[in-house]
């Protein structure tokens, strides 16, 4: 290898070096995010999220009901909450009324603001069954499914029907007052529990709780592809992957964990890439972290044997498509641009074309996404039926 080419290369290893740790900083001040974004947001700040939220629900009055349905053009009555939180203010929430209501803040009536989520009991379960917007004037935004307005509509706590089902006001967001008056509590469900307006039993809601509500797991199978070798410019079949991955998505710079199971078949090896990575919604995501090998590989059309670097292992990003959505599970279309360092089997360096060759891998693939709240447990009798409006 001359000279000038091993200093390149030289260059170009220092520089993803950095690049990763760049990247590991990144990752740290997000993790660091995570624990300290519910602090510092002040009263003012929180009542701008509350507006902005209320507002964006305003909009989609008149949509229509569909059941399981997250917008945009239409909407299940916790699809509206999820959709509007998430497209307004950047906030995940969980997917249905039940794990909405665990994840909420329960306030007295009297402490309820704009912006505050309305639960309601509205079937024989005796289990949450219907969420709504408050937008103040004991007024309320939500969809419904069955009776003489359907679909995305405003109606009245006064209301003879609402007021029969009415369990308690929760809060996902801070408050905009300047004090708050209430303590962080979270409702017992209780099937046996009569539907009043009287404040239900509570406790204290667990940090591993909290964490439960926000965490999202995604699998993702690839086919693994490359547009070059060392010597010709050719779309050759690379191997396959399988993907697997935690995410914590309350933060609007997501934090997530996860590993491959990578068999790459154009180089003849087996990998176990280990990965931190950070998402900015559902859409994007950057990753990095160590690459595990469990045999040496051999060049692209040559008979060259390498081996892989441990670190700096992988770098990658990824695109997706929006979410298909069955119930809680999401279904994403996903294309993946990975670089893995590769070196001569005495550890040497490879030459810049080789590097590159060898290390660019684009994955194309499946997504399957669920919450973590999919795990709990939820009685068998649970109707499907959300609620019927009476005016």
């Amino acid at each position: 290898m001359s000279k000038d080419v091993e200093n390149s290369f030289m260059i170009t290893e220092n520089f993803a070096k950095r690049v990763l740790i760049v990247f590991a900083g990144i990752f740290l001040l997000c993790c660091l995010k995570l624990c300290a974004e519910e602090i510092y947001i002040s009263p003012a700040q929180a009542q701008v999220d509350r507006e902005k939220f209320v507002a964006a629900a305003k909009q989609y009055v008149g949509s229509p009901y569909v059941y399981g349905a997250v917008g945009p053009d239409s909407f299940d009555c916790s699809g509206l909450i999820y959709y509007v939180a998430h497209e307004s203010i950047g906030k995940q929430l969980p997917r249905t009324a039940k794990a909405i209501y665990s994840y909420c803040k329960i306030v007295p009536d009297s402490n309820k603001e704009i912006g505050d989520l309305l639960f309601f009991k509205t079937t024989s379960s005796g289990n949450i069954s219907h969420v709504g917007i408050y937008i103040g004037n004991n007024q309320f935004i939500s969809a419904i499914s069955d009776g003489p307005n359907t679909g995305v509509i405003i109606s009245s706590l006064k209301q003879d029907y609402w007021k029969g089902k009415y369990v308690a006001a929760g809060q996902f967001l801070k408050s905009g007052k300047q004090k708050e008056e209430f303590v962080d509590k979270e409702y017992i469900p209780d099937s046996g529990e009569s539907s009043t307006n009287s404040m239900p039993e509570v406790r204290n809601i667990s940090l591993g709780q909290k964490l439960k509500n926000n965490l999202y797991i995604d699998t993702s199978l690839l086919v693994d592809w490359s547009v070059f070798s060392p010597s010709s410019f050719m779309i050759s079949f690379r191997g396959i992957d399988a993907q697997f991955h935690l995410r914590y998505a309350a933060a609007k710079l997501q934090p997530g964990i996860g590993f491959f199971l990578r068999f790459n078949s154009g180089m003849g090896l087996f990998q176990i890439p280990l990965i931190f990575s950070t998402s900015v919604n559902d859409y994007f995501r950057a990753y990095f972290g160590p690459v595990f090998s469990f045999s040496q590989g051999t060049l692209l059309d040559t008979e060259k044997t390498i081996k892989a670097s441990v670190f700096p292992g992988i770098l990658g990003f990824v695109v997706s498509t929006p979410a298909l959505k069955i119930k809680d599970v999401g279904i994403q279309f996903v294309q993946d641009i990975s670089y893995s360092t590769f070196n001569n089997k005495d550890d040497s360096a490879l030459n810049f074309v080789e590097s590159v060759s060898s290390g660019i891998l684009f994955n194309t693939g499946v997504r399957i996404t669920i919450p973590c709240t999919i795990f709990k447990k939820s009685p068998k009798n649970d109707s499907k039926k959300e609620v019927k409006e009476s005016i």
